[in-house]
Formats: structure tokens, C-alpha cells, sequence
């Protein structure tokens, strides 16, 4: 079997300007950690975690057991079930010991239509690739930084058998049941004419592929910085972005329980913690209303943290473009405040 070669999964969208506000978020990011063991180039990890922490706020941490049941719990108490739970974040998630456990976990509890994780794929051995399918992973994203051992070097920061690596690959698709697998890499990590090659590695061990663009995804990098660009990664041309669609759709839930709008390093707004309040409260709360309406008013660059931050162009699809309709959305807003009152 041939892998398509495609972005994303779950390119069907629902058209976020016809459907906005919500009573339940589409997606929701849970970060079983913010360690990473690569220092790839364009990310902020390429820094020391005395830097991170001073340039993104970032503290290191693993996600507990306790903490991701807890997360899970309240999950279940939005209306209906969520389109996505993603085990990512800002970090690599299968340094997290019981990412396998976590995946059974929202698996059994019925929380998401799929449950997925971004990994560098580094830590993805046989015994992992066993526990992630055997738990009923629904979706694994594989993202590389190179095709050889150097240009993981170069780009990664780290040493890989690159050949091992492909070999965990293959074992994965080998023996996976109904688990995706996508496998991606960014143009900077392939050399020239590298492309081809990509997709004949990888065009019978996985079910999708695809070659992304670099973007400024974190201020102060410096292999992004000064960088203009008129695409979002997926190499479609935009126009500039000033409504973030992401807090309309999404929650993101970092180690220690604190709640954002979105799933970047930013944490624009705190909206909550988990042991102290609830997701649904969260969701349904002045603070996400406001920060709704900030940048429905166009003020978004009055929050510094978003004034850094690139999602809008980078990773919001057409479908989710919200600038047009901001207006009519804030009319309707009044509504949802009222509806969530009662």
C-alpha cells in the first residue's frame, strides 16, 4: 500500500465562523511534557532551559498520572465528545514513561472521536510502538529532521542511527491495527533534491506524508529570525492573520495543570488549573470570553504574548478564518454568554 501524500489529518472542517462559540471545544492538547530531547533549529528547545524559561516562560516538567485522570475526568463533562485529544505539546511526549497508559486511559474513558501524538519518534522502540498500539493510539505523527544521521545532527542537535530509526519506523507500521501513521518533515531538513527521496523512504511504511515549510513559530530564534513569509506551513498562500482562530476551537493543558486558549509556548492567558477548577467552567468563563473578544475587536497585539506568536499564519486553515466574520461573531457571542449563564 502507496502512503498519500497529504498535511494533516482531519482536513474535513467544519467552517469555525458558522459554528463559533462553542459549548464543546473541537480539540483539546494535553502536554505530557515539556522535556525534549532534541534542540532542533527553528524551536525554542535549541536553547539551554535556563534560556527557555527566561525568553518563553517555560518550565520543564512531566504531566502525573493524577493530574492527566483528573484532566480526563473533566473532559467528560463538556456536552459532547471532543473531535481530538492530542498528546503533544511543548515538548516530546514518549519521554513521559506512561504515555502508553495515558492513551488507555482517554481511550476507555470515551472522551475523543481520536486521540493522537506528535513525536520526533526518537524513543518510538519496538516495546513503545507495542504499548501506544496495544492502548488503541489512533493517529501517530512522526515528525524527522533529516534523512540521514548528520542532518539530524545539524538540525536535531543530537546523534541518531538514522538507520535504527527507520527500522523503528517500519516495525511500527509493520505491527500497527488501526493506529495512522504520518510521517513529516520540514523543508529545512531535507538537501537539495532530498524530497524524492523522503517520499520513496517512507511511501510503504506509512499512511501519509507530507514535506512542510519552516515558519517563525517562536521569537528569538535566530534561523527564523527577520523571516517574511506570505505561507502558512503547509506552503498555501495567506494574507496576514489578525484573528487567531485557535482559542475558539481549542483548550491546551500544560504539566502542571494550568489551562490556555490555544497549544503554543505563549500561554497568553492562564485560564485556570485543573485541581482548582473545571475545564467546562473554564471554557464557558469570563476570562475566555474577554480574550475572545480581544481579538475580535482586532486588539490582539495588545497581548504581548500573542504579539510574539505566529500560529494564525502558520497553522490556522482556511476554513478556520475568523477576520470577516469578527463582527457577526461578537454579535453572537451575547447569545452564548447568556446560554452559558443558565
Amino acid at each position: 500500500m502507496t502512503a498519500e501524500i497529504k498535511p494533516i489529518y482531519g482536513i474535513q472542517r467544519t467552517r469555525l465562523s458558522t459554528a463559533a462559540p462553542l459549548f464543546t471545544p473541537y480539540s483539546i492538547y494535553v502536554f505530557p511534557s515539556t522535556y525534549c530531547n532534541f534542540k532542533c533549529v527553528y524551536c525554542a528547545h535549541a536553547f539551554s532551559p535556563e534560556v527557555i524559561k527566561e525568553k518563553y516562560g517555560l518550565e520543564r516538567n512531566h504531566m502525573s498520572l493524577e493530574t492527566y485522570r483528573e484532566i480526563i475526568a473533566q473532559i467528560a463533562e463538556f456536552p459532547k465528545k471532543i473531535r481530538l485529544l492530542s498528546l503533544t505539546g511543548q515538548g516530546e511526549p514518549l519521554m513521559n514513561k506512561n504515555i502508553p497508559e495515558m492513551v488507555r486511559i482517554a481511550k476507555e474513558a470515551g472522551v475523543a472521536e481520536r486521540i493522537e501524538i506528535i513525536s520526533n519518534g526518537r524513543l518510538l522502540s519496538p516495546k513503545m510502538a507495542d504499548g501506544l498500539i496495544e492502548a488503541g493510539l489512533d493517529t501517530l505523527r512522526v515528525s524527522l529532521q533529516g534523512l540521514n544521521s548528520q542532518k539530524y545532527q545539524d538540525i536535531g542537535g543530537v546523534k541518531v542511527n538514522f538507520e535504527e530509526f527507520l527500522a523503528n519506523i517500519r516495525y511500527f507500521h509493520r505491527n500497527k491495527d488501526a493506529t495512522d501513521l504520518f510521517i513529516k518533515i520540514m523543508d529545512v531538513a531535507l538537501d537539495p533534491g532530498d524530497e524524492s527521496r523522503f517520499y520513496d523512504l517512507f511511501r510503504d511504511c506509512s499512511d501519509r506524508m507530507y514535506v512542510e515549510r519552516m515558519l517563525p513559530a517562536y521569537a528569538g530564534v535566530e534561523i527564523t529570525a527577520g523571516m517574511q513569509v506570505d505561507y502558512d506551513r503547509y506552503g498555501r498562500k495567506i494574507s496576514q492573520r489578525n484573528v487567531c482562530p485557535l482559542a475558539f476551537y481549542m483548550l491546551g493543558i500544560f504539566p502542571e495543570g494550568d489551562v490556555e486558549p490555544c497549544d503554543t509556548i505563549y500561554k497568553p492567558i492562564v485560564l485556570g488549573n485543573v485541581h482548582s477548577e473545571r475545564l467546562v467552567d473554564m471554557w464557558r468563563g469570563e476570562k475566555l470570553r474577554e480574550f475572545w473578544k480581544l481579538h475580535l475587536r482586532g486588539e490582539r497585539y495588545a497581548n504581548a504574548k500573542c504579539a510574539n506568536c505566529n500560529a494564525p499564519n502558520d497553522v490556522s486553515h482556511p476554513e478556520d478564518l475568523l477576520d470577516a466574520d469578527a463582527e457577526a461573531l461578537m454579535q453572537r457571542l451575547a447569545d452564548f454568554e447568556l446560554a452559558s449563564s443558565t
